[in-house]
């Protein structure tokens, strides 16, 4: 199975574990992955961090004080939320597993954790519930999110401008469309006038983020973003 880890930079990851070795041991793995890693050590905790927190999948043990992986993931769903939840759990636990498969868990993994089982199991999650379409990269290490409109380099968030942002969420739009002076200038300066040099800068300024080759011109008529596999 193939992993898509650039996708895996530009998302955060919740794990809630109270066994504070196992904790610390998880979360060191999970930042070579993953953009943002938040930790807690029961379920209560954790549901205070994701209504504060942008979080994009789940990682959680069944057994926990306070609160348990099952009852979270049954707080989480009784509010329609479809965020992906992982279950981890021991070998002993597989009758609650099954009871947790009803109150919707995406997947589950059995203790000790091991790296591979824990990519394939984002993976196979990644590819259900996120849409691969919304994630495209430019070339081998710059990859774009359109859900959330950011841009990574090498894992590392690249800052857009406003006025970046909006030019290249109207390539992304129509990609292998040829934009027009006329066409971008309504989008991104609406009523305001832009001078040929500021409609080039800012063409270049995105060029530099996202790749030189990315937009190609087209004599005599204006722009175009090649297409995005």
């Amino acid at each position: 199975m193939s992993y898509n880890l650039q996708l895996f930079k530009t998302l955060s990851i919740l794990l809630v574990e109270d066994e504070t070795i196992l904790r610390e041991q998880t979360s060191d793995l999970l930042k070579i992955f993953f953009f943002t890693v938040f930790t807690t050590s029961n379920g209560l905790e954790a549901l205070g961090i994701l209504s504060e927190e942008k979080i994009d999948i789940v990682l959680c043990d069944i057994k926990m004080p306070v609160m348990d992986g099952l009852v979270l993931t049954q707080k989480i769903r009784a509010k329609g939320n479809t965020l992906p939840i992982v279950l981890i759990s021991s070998f002993s636990d597989q009758k609650i597993v099954l009871e947790a498969a009803n109150c919707g868990i995406d997947g589950y993994i059995v203790k000790p954790v091991e790296l591979k089982t824990l990519l394939e199991t984002f993976t196979r999650v990644f590819k259900a519930k996120i849409p691969f379409k919304s994630f495209y990269q430019f070339s081998k290490n710059i990859v774009y999110n359109v859900l959330t409109e950011e841009l990574y380099k090498d894992s590392a968030k690249i800052d857009l401008g406003k006025r970046e942002r909006s030019m290249l969420k109207l390539f992304m739009q129509n990609p292998d469309k040829t934009l027009t002076k006329q066409e971008i200038v309504a989008t991104i300066w609406e009523m305001e006038d832009v001078t040929e040099s500021a409609l080039k800068n800012l063409l270049s300024r995105l060029r530099k983020k996202i790749g030189i080759d990315v937009i190609v011109s087209v004599k005599g008529s204006g722009w175009r973003l090649k297409t995005v596999e």
